[in-house]
């Protein structure tokens, strides 16, 4: 993980603050982050990447009127699904 998603990523993807990103994870409302040791960097938060889309889609549901227990259920039924797609090689036709 050379360039995680930091937390500040996170929380500015669904204009929250980063201790709003801390409870949601508690909550079950977005994965637990990976905790990476930078030797003499210190400690730094590394989240998948789909965690900012995640957080947008639950403030979303929430400014919707949904309660934090409605949305760990839409969760749970797989609402949220995550478009990563993987970079795509061009494919370049030989033919003229």
């Amino acid at each position: 993980m050379s360039n995680p998603v930091t937390t500040e990523q996170v929380a500015q993807a669904a204009g929250v603050h980063p201790s709003t990103i801390s409870r949601w994870v508690k909550l079950g409302l977005l994965p637990q982050p990976q905790v990476l040791y930078r030797g003499r960097r210190g400690k730094q938060t590394g989240w998948v990447d789909h965690a900012p889309a995640q957080a947008k889609w639950v403030q979303e549901q929430l400014n919707a009127g949904l309660t934090f227990e409605e949305v760990a259920e839409a969760l749970a039924r797989g609402d949220f699904s995550p478009m990563i797609t993987a970079p795509r090689k061009a494919h370049r036709d030989s033919t003229p």
